[in-house]
């Protein structure tokens, strides 16, 4: 993880501007922030929940198009930030091919009144969850709705594990944990399908057994109707064999009577020239004649014809016509449906070595597995110790003197004893505090107030802030439920804060925005026809007037006094 700690005193500045046009009663605003602490301030319904909800469009949230101006066609929100101390977000953009130059980049957003909507890095179109993921590196905004998440402890350990740089290694972990899973998961269904797989090898041998029995042979089957059509029509070759043989051969057949008919055209030959080419036509006659008749003689002598033979024949042409109508329709298909299940009985001779395969798998994985998360833990626990020592000294600056805080740590066990681990690790991670001497430690969410609960949130924030490269804090109303000196040790510790961050608190005590070096004020118009509200940057006289009204409701000369003796303070 890439760190840009800004630990040598010099003042972050990473939203320089912020421009919101056409978004609900915000007609056309630029806001100017600096360094250090920013205040933004503003009577009760003023608006200032709309510059938040602007920031939320900047840090990626859902956009509505009842964020729209009453009239108008598009909203649009836009924040030119500075990355010059913070690497990982220079590296995010690289990554995406977002160029930029002199380490500022504008980010926009566009929320149409269809619904529809865009959003800009530098120019570069980019998708919501891009704009979030980049925004998170530069921003951590705590809304009043946060105080909440204190009391879940899967949020506790998220907190210890960032505090501790542990977060990759829990996402590495996390997803071993899940192969793991799908691990177990396939040796379950080889399991379960090796029960059923008895019925099916069984049947898969009876159905090899069955092709292999038949033999079957490439052409046979042409081979074998070519024979059977003689088989069947036997008696009648034979009758006409002897028939043919007899009047080639007899004594008073062709042969015979070409050879007679030889004879005397071989005397004709020898009155008149003229013949002889007639002898040797009448020759060559006979001498095919004779030829065909011995080959009929050897035809009927090769004739291999009883009742069986034919019958094995029909019953053979049979078998291949069974098997090709139960597994083919032809022999290719015979051939294939024999590899399949040849292939599909191997598979099941060997599911047995895959399930032995897939335990010894398992069983390293899971000890790697416990490998990692013990090593988690240990790191967890010596994290925790310099966590929760952090947390409680900067409680007491907040104005809570008796407060132990503790980061409790449970290792899991299994029924037997054993060490457990889930997807985040081994451990049961909840904060634990009591607030005066004496009392027991118990829950977070059993003991403390709302305006304990935004003190140990602003505490919680600020150590994580040393370890963060997010440069920019905000904060919406931290100051929930509380108040008096409380309220002024809050306002100076985020004074303390922007020393090294970029702050900005949204408040609605004076106590707090006393504290600030850039006051900004929300105030709402209205010019009879439309309501709009703008965000103006107060000077040192115009501040004197506004933390007066946030004493009294007034400008009166008591509370503009108080209210300089109030800013002198910090």
């Amino acid at each position: 993880m890439l760190l840009e700690l800004n630990l040598d005193g010099q003042e972050a500045l990473v939203l320089e501007e912020l421009s919101v046009t056409n978004y609900a009663l915000i007609d056309d605003v630029t806001v100017s922030f600096s360094s250090g602490l920013n205040i933004l301030t503003g009577e009760t319904g003023a608006g200032k929940s709309l510059l938040v909800g602007a920031l939320g469009l900047i840090f990626g949230k859902k956009g509505s198009p009842s964020f729209v101006r009453n009239g108008c066609d598009e909203a649009t929100v836009s924040a030119l930030v500075d990355l010059s101390s913070n690497l990982e977000a220079k590296q995010w953009l690289t990554d995406a091919g977002i160029i930029y130059e002199d380490d500022q980049v504008l980010i926009k957003r566009n929320i149409r009144d269809s619904g529809r909507g865009s959003q800009y890095i530098q120019g570069y179109g980019v998708i919501r969850s891009q704009l979030e993921e980049f925004s998170a590196l530069l921003f951590d905004m705590h809304g009043q709705h946060e105080h909440q998440s204190l009391f879940s402890k899967v949020n506790h350990r998220k907190l210890l594990d960032k505090y501790s740089h542990l977060t990759e290694d829990v996402v590495s972990l996390f997803n071993q944990f899940q192969n793991l899973n799908k691990l177990k998961e396939k040796l379950l269904n080889l399991e379960t399908l090796e029960d059923t797989l008895e019925d099916r090898t069984i049947g898969l041998k009876k159905i090899i057994e069955e092709i292999l029995e038949v033999k079957l042979v490439e052409g046979e089957e042409e081979s074998l109707d070519r024979e059977l059509k003689l088989l069947r029509n036997m008696d009648s070759i034979s009758i006409l064999l002897n028939e043919s043989i007899a009047e080639l051969s007899g004594n008073k057949g062709i042969i015979s009577k070409l050879k007679n008919i030889s004879l005397g055209v071989d005397k004709l030959g020898s009155f008149d020239d003229e013949f002889l080419p007639l002898y040797k036509r009448v020759t060559d006659s006979f001498f095919e004649i004779e030829d065909i008749s011995e080959t009929l003689e050897e035809y009927k002598r090769n004739i291999d014809y009883s009742p069986e033979v034919l019958q094995i024949k029909e019953n053979r042409l049979t078998d291949i016509f069974n098997i090709q109508k139960k597994y083919g329709p032809n022999l290719s298909d015979v051939n294939d449906y024999l590899k399949k299940s040849e292939d599909e009985l191997d598979q099941i001779a060997s599911s047995g070595k895959k399930i032995d395969e897939l335990k010894e798998l398992i069983d390293t994985e899971q000890k790697e597995i416990l490998i990692k998360a013990k090593a988690l833990s240990d790191n967890r626990k010596s994290n925790a110790l310099i966590m929760q020592k952090e947390v409680e000294n900067l409680l007491k600056e907040l104005s809570l003197p008796n407060v132990n805080f503790v980061v409790e740590i449970v290792s899991r066990k299994d029924n037997n004893g054993n060490s457990s681990c889930g997807p985040w690790g081994m451990d049961d991670i909840e904060f634990l505090m009591s607030m005066n001497p004496g009392e027991p430690l118990k829950p977070v969410k059993q003991i403390a107030s709302g305006g304990e609960i935004s003190r140990i949130m602003l505490a919680l924030k600020s150590v994580l802030a040393d370890v963060d490269s997010v440069g920019c804090l905000i904060f919406d109303e931290i100051d929930s439920g509380i108040g008096g000196e409380v309220a002024l040790s809050i306002g100076n510790h985020l004074k303390k804060l922007s020393k090294n961050k970029q702050v900005l608190s949204i408040t609605h005590l004076a106590s707090i925005a006393s504290c600030g070096e850039n006051h900004l004020k929300v105030i709402k118009s209205n010019d009879g026809l439309k309501t709009k509200t703008d965000v103006i940057k107060l000077d040192e006289e115009e501040r004197v007037g506004e933390i007066a009204r946030m004493l009294s409701g007034d400008c009166s000369e008591a509370s503009m006094n108080h209210a300089r003796e109030l800013l002198g303070t910090c």
